[in-house]
């Protein structure tokens, strides 16, 4: 059996991205009628971090966001493939405002009719009002809905393995989803909590 792929692994959030995304052509980028970015603190994040406030920051908070959040932790494959390229522009030292993602964003071949509801999507998400010193409040609101999330597919998986495991395989199984969120529990504290060394 697999781990539960539901949390993950800090590390090369990019890479992460292109991974998850592969696809492009199946990216449903449309929204519910009524939708709000600035209800949403997915779209609200990553409004947070095109602010140009932050391009001059210290990029302390910036650090701590992308080293700890992955693509996978955004429940919005738009969204998570808006920060991947964010988090793209950041490791190349390059400014990550609403114009370079948007650079980004046709580099990668969002530039036909297609992509347009993407682009539009990101327009919506730049003007959401979201300030640079937020950033990290809206990183924390980003992993606490992903933790949650994840004992759902904990959940649906567990079920799954309970009806089509071997049984002297179900208890193993059991304490490895149960390690991965542990892990994932950890992962959140940390971020909550970072040291102050």
């Amino acid at each position: 059996m697999n781990a539960l792929r539901a949390v993950p692994t800090p590390g090369d959030a990019a890479a992460q991205a292109r991974a998850d995304l592969a696809p492009v052509e199946d990216l449903d980028t449309s929204v519910e009628p009524g939708y709000d970015p600035a209800t949403d603190p997915e779209a609200m994040l990553l409004c947070a971090l095109m602010d140009v406030r932050n391009q001059s920051t210290d990029g302390a908070d910036i650090e701590r966001i992308t080293s700890t959040l992955t693509a996978a932790d955004f429940e919005d494959p738009a969204h998570a493939r808006m920060f991947g390229h964010i988090v793209d522009l950041i490791a190349a030292g390059q400014p990550h405002d609403f114009a370079s993602v948007t650079g980004a964003l046709i580099r990668s071949g969002a530039d036909g009719a297609k992509d347009a509801p993407l682009r539009k999507r990101l327009m919506g998400i730049v003007t959401a009002g979201a300030h640079s010193v937020a950033a990290v409040h809206y990183a924390d609101n980003v992993l606490s809905q992903s933790y949650r999330r994840s004992f759902h597919i904990a959940g649906q998986r567990l079920t799954q393995a309970a009806e089509e495991a071997p049984e002297v395989d179900l208890f193993d199984y059991m304490v490895e989803l149960g390690t991965a969120q542990r892990a994932a529990f950890n992962r959140l504290n940390t971020f909550r909590q970072p040291s102050t060394s």
